[in-house]
């Protein structure tokens, strides 16, 4: 079905052929590919498993006996190449018996984070509990309150801290950290996405599988561990454009990827739900678009839902996503775009503010609860 989705884009009209003074996704892909991926995304690849299948999300060098182990840069061969927020592959749908993770979630934005849970809420069984372990919020806040400069001292001696300030916003930022939680606060976010909660210590999990894998504990970091236990499905709609006004195709770079240019300012891009979403069940949304011509302004896309605060669109942060292709909207967000409405139907996206740009758009991936 992932594949069926991804492949339509490249089977509408044929997009004409490259001008040498057009820009091109594809050639910036030849000369430059690292600098050409940050504006693209691709289906995660599914690597041969067997049963039962356990996966380590972000494992690093941590890499784990009996797990499918997982990462966007594998320092091994037993790493297999994943991208958290990819596409994730409907093969793995309810497919999977568990999975563990450690200092993996933080490293991304919140609304990041609500995907990669609505992704493991999906490739889990019934009953699947996905284990994460990470750095505490309120532990910072206090290590931050009693900083002093010891001889002991990591952050003095590696970064040369001096002050708790500077502690705690080291804490929350350092190693590529982006967000950091309390336990309510992931409790919360869990539970949005179809799961219970169970505290734990952690070395001790729920699941005798994940016991004593940990590499930090409560002694030796700040850090906590939960194990999130799926209780309610969610499903994901995949939705290609159905109109777009304003924009003029340009090349097909990559499966699912089409490069556009803006031909009038603020674009227009339509999604068509196949029936009316109800919006309490809506854990998140996104729609998959890099804008590649400007990047000083950061409310760049907008997004209008059903016509709803059409003359006040909703904007989306470039600041807070660690990927440009990510225009996410979260539960808690979309009242804020909807206002009272009780369903979605239509997503209306802007990619580009100004005529001339230059845009990657894909498909938009609706979460909800059944």
């Amino acid at each position: 079905m992932m594949r069926r989705w991804l492949h339509s884009l490249q089977d509408e009209a044929a997009v004409p052929a490259i001008a040498a003074a057009t820009f091109s996704l594809t050639r910036l892909a030849q000369q430059n590919p690292g600098l050409a991926d940050s504006f693209m995304w691709h289906a995660n690849p599914v690597p041969a498993v067997v049963a039962p299948l356990f996966l380590n999300l972000g494992c690093g060098e941590q890499v784990l006996d009996g797990f499918v182990n997982l990462d966007f840069i594998p320092h091994d061969a037993r790493v297999f190449p994943w991208n958290m927020l990819d596409l994730w592959p409907d093969v793995w749908a309810g497919a999977v018996d568990g999975a563990f993770s450690e200092d993996m979630l933080e490293h991304f934005f919140h609304a990041e984070q609500m995907y990669i849970l609505c992704n493991m809420n999906r490739v889990l069984k019934s009953g699947g509990v996905t284990r994460t372990l990470m750095p505490s919020l309120p532990k910072l806040v206090e290590y931050g309150a009693a900083y002093e400069i010891g001889p002991d001292e990591v952050l003095y001696h590696a970064f040369g801290v001096e002050t708790g300030a500077d502690a705690l916003n080291m804490g929350m930022r350092f190693s590529g950290h982006r967000w950091l939680h309390s336990p309510q606060s992931l409790a919360r976010m869990a539970q949005l996405c179809g799961f219970d909660v169970v505290p734990t210590t952690c070395a001790v999990s729920t699941v005798e599988k994940f016991n004593g894998i940990n590499l930090r504990d409560e002694t030796n970091s700040l850090s906590f561990a939960t194990d999130l236990r799926k209780t309610r499905s969610i499903a994901r709609t995949l939705l290609l454009p159905t109109t777009i006004i304003g924009a003029t195709p340009v090349e097909d770079v990559a499966e699912g990827v089409r490069l556009y240019v803006a031909t009038a300012a603020r674009p227009a891009v339509d999604y068509l739900l196949p029936w009316p979403q109800a919006a309490e069940t809506v854990a998140c949304l996104n729609i998959r678009s890099s804008n590649l011509s400007s990047f000083r302004e950061h409310n760049l896309k907008s997004l209008v839902i059903d016509d709803v605060h059409r003359e006040k669109p909703w904007y989306f942060d470039e600041t807070l996503k660690s990927r440009s292709c990510m225009n996410l909207v979260t539960h808690n967000q979309l009242p804020l775009v909807i206002g009272d409405a009780k369903t979605i139907s239509k997503l209306s996206f802007s990619p580009a503010a100004q005529e001339g740009e230059y845009f990657a758009l894909g498909c938009a991936e609706v979460f909800a609860l059944e």
